[in-house]
């Protein structure tokens, strides 16, 4: 490599941790005069070339960055990263999470995130015909580094790599012992606690050599309670502009709607037996009235569901990594690498809110004026009678809550041969297989087909047993439920009622994955800059995915979300050719100039073809200044659960506009003229999947500068500008478009089913929205990547600073109505993908000698707006920055110190040193914020020690 000033700022970048280019193991090849010249192989690009700097944006996390930040999963350290926004899930999402931890380059969304090992594809993982990689499967121990491409590069690797790709760097040419022990807990309570332990033996000759790893890592709860700002579920008030304690309309004290209808004086038409300590309820078990009724008080009635959660999930994690290679000659080279992991997480939600057809859409569960517990101890209407209550709603705190555990196994082969031959010619022929199986089991729902029986008709029989039916019927093995009791108290739902009418759902899911590629690569000719580098090669690729749901999931009888059976598969050929042609060199204007193409055609069994390029520039004008850019297109392919997902319910957080005020077109779609009361935030809808889908294409261009100026030593800059504009998206109109589009215009009401006037206390509310897979609209997102770094020697120390920053200049969506909403500088839970703060940046400060090093890292997330009804006037307008309120930005700081024995490290550290809790977001789903963007467990206190030989 020529000794300027470029290449020190790449190796003072790869010192830092956050390098613009990296490199993956090398191949050498026979250079003039007999010597032996490294090459090595770029991510975003196939060609092995002398240089690491390329025409491409790369970013890399050394294993360094890994060990000193206490992190035990690769995607919590990249969720960090700037370049990374929107909705990726991770281990602090319990309501919707699985323990898995997924990334989203640019906030396009995980599945358009390629995740690769080693430069080969990962199988994709989760509980069932998943759609990415999950990143939890992939340990730390075995990582050497993690490079991370922000450009397109479907051209080079295939479907998937619209926003770009997560390469990560394996150990195979590790030699000796190493042991790892590491201890994370929060220093508030000492709960989230993460425990790890590893160890790796690597062997080497001549010939071969072999690395094995082994590890465990286990991560205990944290509960929502456990902390002030995420205790309740907090709503904003717009008038005082403070938070107010809000909860649940189902609460275990019993809700009991239309008792009095039709009495036109009744003082009530909604009881509870009531919580005594207003909103909020600190005490819930001191009742207002555990041996009446009173009518129902959304000021101090509701139900606090947010203690019984968890905020952070518990989770175990074991598995292994064995590589081996041999080199048979220079030839023919051996190689493989087999993964195993292993992870078991849990999560819990807060006990079934029992309401079924307010929140089920179950009609038939009508509690019957003749079931015995109703007669004797539900609520009677102003005339003193007993009646028929359709919609009665009760939290069943007696199951403890909804608690669902996963064991989840991934499992990863690759085999292959690789050697050179012609003197500048190398190949390589590989096979990778990937499978990946869950099965789930979910306690805490109920049998809705039971519930109906057990609240029909009932009576007490000559042995002083409830039986369920009438004396004339009665139904066998039924079990009659009384919900109108006193949790705590004899009146309770007893354990009998509840093996009757609950059940525990077991799911399997699986992912399998089975790759076949060759390619050959090497210089095809001489130019008077260089030799032009080449690689073609061929790939065979086939997919399967399933989610096979609980026999009473499926048949749609449950509280839990109803969902078909998932199962598919397809295949895909590709060829692919890449070239780089080194132009200029060490000519005045042009130390280096080159440009590299690559192509790449793709046939696949559910839709066709496609076809996609790349275009690169490189060019050094003088000595430590370095211009690049990418033109690319890129596409992605819809997963095996886009295609084929069976129908599944879902619960939106949207609001109906046509509930107040109601339209022309809202009054033709069966709203009554006067409005309703919303059921609540959340309404059921269905997605499904939707075998017509195809891909989604998308144009990127990518324009960057490096420079490392001369007059001093050891200081780089970088600045990217990216561009993405991708369509015909898959995606679904969305529940929210739809509800607001049948309101204004009248068009969607097709989609929309309400309950009629039959059902008084809901008639004009949704019961379900259909909203099922489609090719629809568009994303366009831009911004800029910055960097800057310097290091220089000091008395004390070799001091570096590392400054990382993204701005987000624009992200907008393009609905299925062609409207447009911009979520750069937003975060739209409900009609965008994700948060979205216009600027994110890390800075990091390293102070190190022979013996220890010290660290500071700083993280910075800015403000975002977010839709919120301002103007108090019951609507919010996505395009009115007065229905909007700001989302306070968070400022984390991370403090680490290590210290180097002779064979032994030890590093203390302290994340979010200051202990900054998360900014409130109004339409934070998971405990009043949002976990996939903000530091969200406190201050962590973590230890460790490695030992190496």
């Amino acid at each position: 490599m020529h000794k300027n000033l470029l290449a020190k700022s790449v190796r003072l970048a790869m010192i830092s941790g956050a390098a613009a280019a990296a490199f993956t193991t090398p191949v050498a090849f026979a250079a003039e005069e007999g010597e032996k010249v490294e090459r090595i192989e770029v991510t975003g690009s196939r060609i092995k070339r002398v240089d690491m700097e390329g025409a491409n944006p790369v970013q890399v996390i050394t294993r360094e960055d890994l060990v000193e930040s206490g992190i035990s999963n690769i995607g919590d350290i990249l969720q960090e990263i700037p370049a990374v926004a929107g909705a990726a899930t991770n281990t602090a999402i319990n309501n919707g999470g699985s323990g898995a931890v997924r990334v989203s380059l640019r906030g396009l969304g995980s599945a358009r995130t390629l995740v690769l090992v080693n430069g080969r594809r990962m199988v994709n993982s989760g509980t069932g015909a998943n759609a990415s990689a999950d990143l939890s499967t992939i340990p730390v121990a075995i990582i050497k580094r993690v490079e991370v491409l922000k450009d397109g590069a479907s051209a080079v690797y295939g479907s998937d790599a619209i926003a770009g790709v997560v390469n990560i760097i394996t150990r195979n040419d590790f030699e000796g012992f190493e042991a790892n022990v590491s201890y994370d807990g929060s220093t508030e309570n000492w709960d989230g606690e993460t425990k790890t332990v590893d160890f790796t033996v690597g062997v080497s000759s001549d010939k071969a050599n072999a690395v094995v790893s082994a590890y465990y890592t286990e991560q205990t709860e944290q509960m929502s309670g456990d902390r002030d700002w995420s205790a309740f579920e907090y709503d904003l008030n717009p008038a005082t502009g403070e938070l107010d304690k809000g909860g649940s309309s189902a609460p275990p004290w019993g809700r009991y709607n239309g008792v009095n209808n039709g009495i036109d004086d009744a003082t009530c038409n909604s009881f509870t037996h009531g919580a005594a300590n207003g909103p909020g309820q600190s005490d819930p078990s001191d009742f207002t009235n555990p041996t009446g009724y009173d009518c129902w008080d959304w000021d101090k009635d509701t139900y606090n569901y947010a203690p019984a959660n968890y905020h952070l999930t518990p989770q175990e994690r074991y598995g292994m990594y064995a590589s081996a290679e041999y080199r048979f000659n220079d030839s023919v080279r051996f190689f493989s690498e087999v993964s195993f992991n292993r992870r078991t997480p849990k999560t819990k939600l807060a006990p079934l809110p029992l309401a079924p057809l307010a929140f089920f859409g179950w009609t038939d569960a009508t509690y019957s004026a003749d079931n015995y517990w109703n007669q004797q101890l539900g609520p009677k209407n102003d005339n003193g009678e007993t009646v028929d209550i359709a919609d009665w709603r009760r939290r069943m705190v007696e199951t403890g809550g909804r608690d669902s555990t996963f064991e989840v196994d991934t499992v990863r082969g690759v085999f292959g041969i690789a050697g050179e031959f012609a003197d500048t010619w190398g190949y390589e022929v590989s096979y990778v297989y990937g499978q990946n199986s869950s099965s789930t089991a979910g306690a805490g729902g109920v049998n809705f087909e039971k519930v109906s029986l057990a609240v029909g008709p009932s009576f007490m029989d000559a042995n002083g047993d409830i039986v369920c039916g009438t004396a004339d019927a009665p139904i066998a093995d039924c079990v009659s439920l009384n919900t109108f009791g006193v949790p705590g108290t004899d009146t309770q739902v007893s354990q009998e009622m509840l093996d009757y009418i609950t059940f525990e759902a077991h799911d399997l899911g699986s992912n399998e994955q089975t790759v076949l590629s060759a390619s050959v690569f090497g210089d095809a000719f001489e130019l008077p800059a260089g030799p032009v580098g080449m690689v073609f090669g061929a790939e065979h690729r086939e997919e399967e995915g399933a989610d096979l749901p609980d026999a009473l999931i499926a048949l749609g009888i449950t509280s839990g979300s109803s969902r078909q059976k998932t199962q598919g598969s397809y295949e895909v050929d590709e060829l692919y050719a890449e070239m780089n042609f080194p132009l200029l060199s060490g000519v005045v204007g042009a130390e280096s100039l080159e440009i590299d193409g690559a192509i790449r055609y793709s046939d696949y069994s559910t839709f066709g073809d496609t076809t996609n390029y790349k275009l690169g520039l490189r060019w050094l004008p003088i000595d430590g200044l370095m211009f690049r850019g990418t033109v690319s297109t890129a596409f992605r392919a819809p997963s095996t659960s886009e295609l084929f997902a069976g129908n599944s319910d879902n619960s939106p957080l949207v609001s109906d506009k046509c509930a107040t005020n109601p339209t022309s077109f809202c009054i033709a779609d069966g709203v009554p003229a006067g409005g309703f009361e919303p059921i609540g935030d959340q309404l059921s809808s269905t997605l499904g999947g939707n075998e017509d889908l195809t891909p989604e294409e998308a144009d990127t261009v990518t324009i960057g500068a490096v420079w490392s100026p001369s007059f001093v030593d050891n200081l780089s800059f970088t600045l990217d500008y990216w561009d993405i504009d991708l369509d015909n998206a898959i995606s679904t109109i969305g529940e929210q478009l739809i509800l607001d589009k049948c309101a204004e215009e009248g068009t969607y009401c097709d989609l929309i089913t309400r309950y009629g006037p039959e059902f008084p206390g809901l008639y004009g509310n949704s019961s379900d929205i259909d909203n099922r897979n489609i090719n629809v609209g568009g994303v366009h997102s831009s911004g800029y990547d910055f960097n800057a770094q310097y290091s220089i020697e000091t008395g004390i120390g070799d001091l570096s600073f590392v400054l990382d920053t993204t701005y987000y200049d624009t992200y907008e969506i393009t609905q299925a109505d062609g409207s447009t909403i911009e979520n750069a500088g937003w975060f739209r839970r409900t009609s965008g993908d994700g948060n979205f703060p216009e600027w994110k940046t890390n800075f990091n400060i390293n102070l190190a000698q022979d013996n220890w090093s010290a660290n500071w890292k700083i993280r910075y997330i800015g403000e975002a707006l977010e839709p919120f009804d301002a103007n108090n006037d019951g609507s919010t307008d996505l395009d009115d920055l007065s229905d909007s309120r700001t989302v306070d930005s968070q400022t984390v700081h991370d403090a680490r110190f290590t210290y180097y024995f002779d064979n032994v490290s030890t590093t203390i550290g302290v994340s979010n040193v200051f202990d900054q809790d998360p900014p409130y977001a109004a339409t934070g789903f998971n405990d009043n914020t949002d976990p996939r963007t903000y530091a969200t467990t406190g201050r962590h206190l973590y230890l460790g020690v490695g030992v190496k030989f």
